[in-house]
């Protein structure tokens, strides 16, 4: 009999990422969590499964800190720690380079700064990449000093990728033509951009790559969780069919099929071992059909956006951390997810209608028929009748979503 009153969920956001993991806390231990954040989003404002506590000042260092220490004040128990779940690259950010200050109240289930460094900053991943001689597109690095030289003699044919290194640094700046990757067909352009991102205080570096063919359906996630002897408990890999058509959501995607590739994933699972990673990680990758060779994009260093896609399909993304970091229980062999299932982040009528592959959408309507699909925010469970009716609406708005992306506005 597992004992619920050492798991104690305190989950840093309110957005769809941290609904997920409450939902998996849920559903594997019957646990309530309880959430921090700056606002109160509509995935889990008025949930019954997990409350809401909003803290000002949260995203500067020593607010967050503050805010953690009374949250454990408020929900610790004598002998327990609470576990520590955070949302988006910024608060995962401030738990890791914050553990020490941390690290007495909670449970961290998140890589050490060191590794943080190694895989948060692009070039730096894909410098791992190579010594472990693992694909990933082509790239070229560029600085502030520099950017225009080598953009006149790129050694990359177009069409070209353009990202930033520090992704969370980008992604909180605000101007013109922002988005958290860029698809080019000429120099000019890529010189536009990168002088409009340093202009708005960007300051790190910005990556120029061989932009690897084909649509949403060739990109790939995974989700997998390493414990604290970094090995592998658990790795569910997913194949994207459709992205957000929101300009301010670009590179989430919606809809998941669960798929198996055991070579890539044994290579993954080694790669996260050699590199001393603890915790829950994502890494992204596109199939290029060119060399039929799966390259990768990036390793977030905490769950997916979208993880849920690995609890909905029966693997509770959850388990193996509460096994691993408060019940001790010893690794015996790496989870694999291997089942055929759907994970939608919009309603299923307009999932099918969106995706242009004639035997995907297929394929999505035989699980769908056979009720071999989820998705993260409509839970059974919980029964708030305000929260589920703003769900319902939320995922309503998609079908105006999608039909103002096809008339281009």
């Amino acid at each position: 009999m597992v004992d619920t009153n050492r798991i104690v969920p305190i989950l840093v956001g309110t957005d769809v990422n941290i609904y997920g993991m409450a939902r998996s806390f849920y559903e594997a231990y019957g646990v309530k969590s309880h959430c921090v954040g700056v606002s109160a989003l509509a995935m889990t404002k008025d949930s019954q499964i997990c409350d809401v506590t909003l803290v000002d000042q949260f995203k500067t260092n020593d607010g967050f800190i503050a805010g953690l220490k009374q949250m454990a004040e408020k929900y610790a128990t004598p002998g327990v720690k609470p576990i520590l779940i955070t949302a988006g690259d910024e608060y995962t950010e401030l738990a890791i380079r914050n553990r020490q200050a941390l690290k007495d109240l909670y449970i961290i289930p998140y890589p050490s700064e060191t590794v943080l460094d190694n895989v948060y900053y692009k070039d730096h991943f894909y410098a791992l990449c190579e010594e472990n001689d693992l694909p990933y597109p082509k790239t070229v690095v560029v600085d502030q000093s520099n950017f225009e030289a080598k953009v006149a003699d790129l050694p990359l044919t177009f069409p070209v990728a353009m990202k930033p290194a520090d992704a969370a640094q980008q992604i909180a700046l605000n101007f013109e033509g922002q988005r958290k990757a860029y698809k080019f067909n000429d120099k000019a352009a890529i010189v536009d951009m990168i002088k409009r991102t340093y202009a708005a205080g960007y300051d790190g570096r910005i990556l120029l790559q061989d932009f690897i063919p084909g649509g949403d359906t060739a990109m790939y996630t995974i989700n997998f969780y390493a414990d604290e002897n970094h090995k592998v408990r658990q790795m569910t890999m997913g194949r994207q069919l459709l992205q957000d058509p929101s300009d301010f959501l670009v590179g989430n995607y919606v809809a998941t099929f669960i798929e198996y590739h055991e070579d890539i994933e044994n290579r993954l699972t080694k790669f996260v071992e050699h590199m001393g990673y603890s915790g829950f990680g994502n890494f992204d990758l596109k199939f290029d059909v060119r060399d039929q060779q799966f390259k990768l994009i990036e390793l977030n260093p905490r769950q997916g956006r979208s993880g849920f896609y690995t609890t909905a399909s029966g693997y509770n993304l959850i388990k193996p951390m509460v096994e691993d970091r408060v019940f001790n229980q010893p690794f015996t062999a790496t989870e694999y997810a291997d089942t055929d299932f759907l994970w939608l982040g919009v309603n299923p009528d307009d999932a099918v209608a969106n995706v242009t592959d004639p035997e995907i959408q297929k394929h999505m309507q035989a699980l769908i028929d056979a009720g071999k699909w989820g998705n993260t925010l409509e839970y059974a469970e919980d029964k708030s009748f305000m929260r589920n009716h703003r769900i319902k609406k939320y995922y309503a708005s998609y079908k105006a979503r999608f039909a103002a992306k096809k008339e281009g506005k």
